[in-house]
């Protein structure tokens, strides 16, 4: 168990080593630094827009639920015909 553990921390040595993150300054446009920082906006209204239900139309979701269990059907026959 010893070994293995000092065998870990010698491979990931040179690792823990290696060079520096990356300066991310220099990956910015120019454009992208001239840009003004993005708008806040408070979070309640948005959060109250999610959590409120979506409006359904029940012609729509009768019809996609008979759409479906007409596919089940479907599947279910094709299962059962199946040689085991």
């Amino acid at each position: 168990m010893r070994f293995a553990l000092l065998t870990l921390c010698v491979l990931l040595l040179p690792v823990a080593c290696g060079p520096g993150l990356p300066d991310l300054e220099q990956e910015l446009s120019a454009e992208a630094r001239a840009a003004d920082y993005p708008q806040l906006v408070p979070l309640d209204p948005l959060l109250a827009r999610a959590d409120a239900p979506l409006r359904r139309s029940a012609a729509v979701e009768g019809s996609s639920l008979e759409a479906r269990a007409a596919d089940l059907r479907r599947r279910a026959a094709w299962l059962r015909a199946m040689a085991l």
